[in-house]
């Protein structure tokens, strides 16, 4: 049986690809006439600019959401392609190192208990509910031995207002704060697509990690469903694309959360980490108990 390649790759919107390692993170590829975009370089692994080229030969700009090494593997494999390294000026500095070791052994450990927990799940799934994709299946993990993720010094600091223009289209940006201090989305009104990185994802939004901030989380994602969104493309999971209904039921989620309106139980993070869940209809928020650290990002 052929391996399957360790990216998916589909258009999701009109001249918008995702780039996605299921299970993992969910990149964008935006075309407009004169430049690409790509929204995010994922987790590294795989080589994210052969994807790209395989679907433009535009000069292309990279635009990081926010600094987790999560979202910005690819970056150095791009370094001699794309023409600027774009993020929000709060995250500058955080840019400015690679993964440690130890946290690249802990999610290489964490990937292959994942693909193992799939695996369990599609069998029973296949025996007749056929739930599941097989175009967005979680991926065999590769050998990881080698795996690096390096610091990428950007080239651009955007700033709440700023647009992006890539010739036909434009981007606006979106400071959004919350899980990440230097978190960004882009906007386009034109055709209410939002790029949302991990402002929006459909599982488990990490609000517990350095940095995150649960009133500043409520603020963006209720600024969020203030806007016309028709298409909203998401960080993470197998689930990558939501409406505004959507939008609005994760900024009224984060209001509760923000204002003790809800019943969360003690759990763990996909790194071991106590927090606490709050759960809603189709995703969750963990926020970190009052006794105890703030989680690793």
């Amino acid at each position: 049986m052929t391996r399957p390649a360790w990216f998916s790759v589909r258009e999701t919107a009109p001249g918008v690809h995702l780039v996605a390692e299921p299970g993992h993170v969910n990149s964008y590829l935006v075309l407009g006439d004169s430049f690409a975009l790509l929204y995010d370089t994922g987790m590294g692994i795989g080589d994210i600019g052969r994807e790209v080229r395989a679907l433009t030969a535009l000069p292309l700009l990279v635009v990081n959401s926010h600094h987790h090494y999560d979202h910005r593997g690819g970056n150095a494999s791009l370094a001699g392609e794309a023409k600027e390294f774009a993020v929000h000026s709060a995250g500058a500095e955080l840019h400015g190192s690679p993964a440690p070791r130890e946290w690249l052994e802990s999610y290489a450990h964490i990937a292959r208990g994942l693909r193992e927990r799939y695996e369990a799940f599609h069998a029973l799934d296949s025996a007749g509910f056929f739930l599941t994709d097989s175009r967005v299946h979680v991926r065999p993990v590769p050998e990881l031995a080698h795996w690096r993720i390096e610091a990428v010094r950007p080239t651009r600091l955007l700033r709440e207002g700023d647009v992006i223009d890539l010739g036909g289209r434009q981007l606006h940006v979106l400071h959004t704060p919350g899980h990440s201090p230097d978190g960004i989305c882009l906007w386009e009104p034109e055709t209410g697509l939002l790029l949302a990185g991990d402002t929006l994802i459909s599982g488990t939004f990490f609000a517990h990690v350095p940095g995150a901030d649960v009133p500043a989380f409520a603020d963006s994602t209720r600024r969020l469903a203030g806007l016309p969104v028709t298409t909203a493309l998401l960080g993470h999971n197998l689930r990558h694309r939501e409406d505004a209904d959507f939008v609005s039921r994760v900024a009224d989620a984060f209001e509760r959360v923000r204002d003790g309106r809800t019943r969360p139980t003690r759990s763990a993070d996909m790194f071991g980490t106590a927090v606490r869940r709050h759960d809603f209809d189709g995703f969750a928020v963990l926020t970190a108990p009052d006794d105890t650290p703030a989680a690793r990002p």
